[in-house]
């Protein structure tokens, strides 16, 4: 027996199927026609906000003074946030919280005092990174939605379907994502998909990236990026057609791909630049809302971008043009802006000749007072075509022929800065007023579902002229900078009636402030008690014990003998690429009588995941001991194909307080990896117990999906290493995995902490973890030989390296 129910909610139309079979009552969605399109504009101040708003966002994302990926932007307090809130929803635009740093064990405490006052002023979202931070707030603040970043690396539906179970809403997808694999997680899950339209691209998987932490100390997972892929850096090989800007990627604009990203299961379209000024908030939402209208309002076949609007982009900014992101391409040279690596403008001017300091050049286009050419300002109005001169700027270096770019638009700026006002963007209300002679004048007003009566002034007879209906009018409808107007307004008043002017702009004042209380009320809710976050208990191991993990088969052989090693972890391309080889490994490592675990790799794609199924590996994993697990996706897929398999976290899962070690248990893993970015205080507090603690090794700084030997002319799709070098001449070894198309960046020196024994001895970890990457089979033996003499045998031992780092053990991050 079936029967259907239609129902219409949140302007989607979607019906559910009952089905009764075998006494249960089954409830199935189908989507009919899907949510009008969510335009999500970036924040990094409160002007930013009101500019977004008056714009035409749908919603906004913001950061407040604590635990947001924008320490640097001019995040507002605690005071201003709630007003932002407010205005928000005053014009029925929503507000999401960005909670998408990583937190220490001490910070979970504080966690609770920070949101509270935001919740209870109708938080629409809370955007989280952590682990813990998703755990926790889950428990707090049941009904509020969450959020997962991009900074939580999601690659498919399988690590996406873990997120939803938990309770996540919302999925941020990794930029890299192909419009095939987003539709994948649209198809596969109910979560609404959130994904980067137009901004700034980083050359890492966002939440993968310990780049500016290890060289700099700023770390973004923290919110504090110094973005050294900015700076120049330069390849082992001849770069052939490419500048030194290695790293750094155009930004992306997707105006002309929307119709397809939206057929994809794309629900909230999110503009990137929290560290952006108001008028390229302002802007760039302008133009994304008219195309989302015009996209609703004429369809895909009749949908088409003006290059107008382009430019106007490209005015605000750009690094050399746009790219339309990974949405079409799994990565391409054009997608990098390695000649440039700050905003490009548009071309403005053509040098004509240079004498001294004194440039002569024809313009290109209409320029402005006002105006900068590279950095020279111009002083004075300039039509297209016409030949002028100007002095030039700091640092100008030109010579004939070259473009000046203009890298800001004066009349633009102009332009936009009207958009943070007050009162920019109104909300239109119907009101009526009653005059009677002897009554308080009554205006009544019905706006978004609310309506209300507010009482003024009696009417007195009239001693000269009496009040007309169009001088009332007038009075109530000069609602000046606030964010009301009346759309219609009617008036009722009797003959002969005398009413100040005054008493009708104090009845239009509390008229409109109750209405916008009323509105602003209606988000509220109460606050519940504070729940603890779970804090650590203490324990501590008593027996230490070693893993080695290995990239390459003569590693793992020169160490088969060595006493005291009690885990192999092997790299996956050791058995995707000779299964047979690997299987020898395998079965010499056990046969000494050590575990033996596959490291999955380090990125799960579909394409990576289609390499194991294809293969033989598939075949070899039920006779692996254990998995070192680097991403939902990973332990989604071992779930399925080994129930009940041992398995350990990478460090990468970060599990930087006890709530997130406390997620990844309830996820099935066994044991995690301590936090590379953590000090020895800090992994303290968050205790070891459980935990692998990787004292050496090569920390990888980047997983990428653009190629340097690509970038650089140089591709030869052979799996290897490379190197760049940075420009204070330290060199980092990059592996490139051509299989598919992605690089790792390793740091420039291997972490040694053989001479924090004692110390590491009082951390009490379950294990310590030497990793091998670049190291010869000699160099890795020579390395574990000391290590197990130190921490094994309780013996004096030391290890001479030509450069180490303690990493961040001594110092960490901010």
């Amino acid at each position: 027996m079936q029967r259907l129910l239609h129902a219409l909610t949140c302007d989607s139309l979607s019906f559910y199927l009952f089905s009764t079979t075998g006494g249960g009552c089954i409830l199935r969605r189908k989507k009919l026609m899907r949510k009008r399109a969510e335009l999500l504009a970036p924040a990094g101040s409160f002007e930013s906000m009101t500019a977004a708003v008056n714009a035409g966002a749908d919603a906004v994302y913001m950061g407040g003074s604590q635990f947001g990926a924008r320490a640097y932007a001019e995040n507002p307090d605690t005071e201003k946030m709630i007003e932002a809130l407010d205005f928000c929803h005053l014009h029925g635009v929503k507000l999401y919280m960005t909670v998408n740093t990583l937190l220490k064990e001490q910070e979970m405490e504080k966690l609770y005092d920070f949101l509270a006052p935001f919740y209870e002023h109708g938080l629409d979202a809370a955007i989280v990174q952590d682990f813990g931070v998703l755990r926790y707030l889950k428990r707090q603040f049941p009904d509020l939605d969450l959020h997962a970043s991009t900074q939580m690396t999601d690659q498919s539906a399988d690590g996406a379907a873990i997120l939803e179970a938990f309770g996540v809403t919302r999925v941020v997808t990794s930029r890299e994502l192909t419009l095939p694999e987003i539709r994948k997680i649209h198809e596969k899950t109910g979560l609404e998909i959130e994904s980067f339209v137009h901004g700034a691209l980083c050359y890492s998987y966002s939440g993968q990236c310990l780049l500016s932490s290890m060289i700099g100390g700023r770390s973004g997972n923290r919110g504090r990026c110094a973005q050294p892929c900015r700076l120049p850096w330069h390849f082992s090989e001849k770069a052939k057609g490419a500048g030194e800007y290695l790293l750094s990627p155009k930004d992306i604009c997707t105006l002309k791909l929307l119709p397809e990203i939206l057929d994809a299961g794309v629900y909230s379209l999110k503009i990137e630049g929290r560290m952006k000024r108001p008028e390229y908030t302002a802007g760039v939402t302008r133009i994304y809302r008219k195309y989302l209208d015009l996209l609703q309002e004429k369809g895909a076949k009749h949908y088409q971008v003006e290059e107008d609007d382009i430019r106007e982009l490209m005015d605000l900014y750009n690094r050399g043009g746009f790219s339309e992101g990974y949405y079409k391409t799994k990565g391409n040279a054009g997608m990098m802006s390695t000649f440039r690596q700050n905003h490009f403008g548009t071309k403005g001017a053509r040098v004509l000749a240079v004498r001294k300091n004194l440039i002569t050049a024809r313009a290109l286009e209409e320029l402005h007072k006002g105006d900068v050419l590279e950095s020279a300002t111009m002083n004075a109005e300039i039509p297209s075509g016409k030949e002028f001169q100007m002095k030039a700027g700091r640092d100008m270096r030109v010579a004939p022929g070259d473009i000046l770019h203009r890298t800001q638009n004066a009349a633009l700026l102009t332009e936009l800065s009207a958009y943070q006002n007050f009162g920019f963007r109104k909300e239109k209300l119907n009101g009526k007023l009653r005059i009677s002679l002897g009554k308080p004048a009554i205006l009544s007003l019905n706006w978004g579902g609310i309506s209300l009566e507010v009482s003024g002034a009696s009417a007195e007879p009239a001693q000269r002229s009496a009040l007309t209906q169009a001088e009332a009018e007038k009075q109530l409808r000069k609602t000046g900078n606030t964010e009301f107007t009346f759309e219609r307004l009617d008036i009722e008043l009797d003959e002969g009636c005398f009413l100040p002017v005054q008493a009708l702009k104090e009845l239009r004042r509390e008229g409109l402030f109750r209405l916008s209380e009323a509105r602003i009320r209606s988000c509220h809710r109460n606050v519940p008690e504070k729940l603890a976050p779970e804090a650590f208990s203490g324990e501590k191991e008593t027996v230490l014990q070693l893993s080695v993990l290995v990239s390459d088969i003569r590693q793992a052989e020169g160490l088969l003998t060595q006493d005291g090693i009690r885990r192999f972890y092997l790299e996956s391309d050791l058995l995707l690429e000779d299964p047979e080889a690997f299987l020898q490994l395998r079965k010499n490592i056990q046969h000494q009588g050590k575990e033996c675990f596959l490291a999955m790799p380090p990125l799960f794609r579909e394409d990576k995941k289609r390499l194991f199924q294809a293969g033989e590996a598939e075949r070899e994993l039920p006779f692996m001991d254990g998995f070192l697990v680097r991403n939902l996706e990973e332990l989604a897929y071992l779930k399925e194909q080994m129930p009940g398999a041992v398995f350990i976290a990478d460090a990468n899962l970060y599990s930087w307080n006890q709530e997130a070690r406390s997620f990844l248990k309830e996820q099935g893993f066994s044991g995690d990896t301590a936090p590379l970015e953590l000090n020895s205080q800090e992994l303290s507090e968050r205790g070891l117990a459980g935990s692998e603690l990787v004292v050496y090794g090569r920390a990888p700084l980047m997983l990428s999906s653009q190629c340097v030997k690509r970038t650089t002319g140089n591709c030869n799709k052979k799996k290897e290493f490379t190197f760049l070098t940075d420009r204070k001449g330290k060199t980092f070894p990059v592996w490139n995995d051509c299989s598919v198309c992605m690089n790792i960046i390793y740091n420039t020196a291997p972490l040694d902490l053989s001479d924090q024994e004692k110390e590491i001895r009082t951390l009490a970890p379950a294990g310590i973890r030497l990793t091998f990457t670049t190291e010869t089979a000699e160099e890795a033996k020579k390395i574990t030989e000391v290590y197990i003499q130190r921490f094994l045998l309780g013996e004096a031992a030391s290890l001479t390296l030509p450069e180490f780092t303690r990493g961040h053990f001594k110092r960490g991050v901010e």
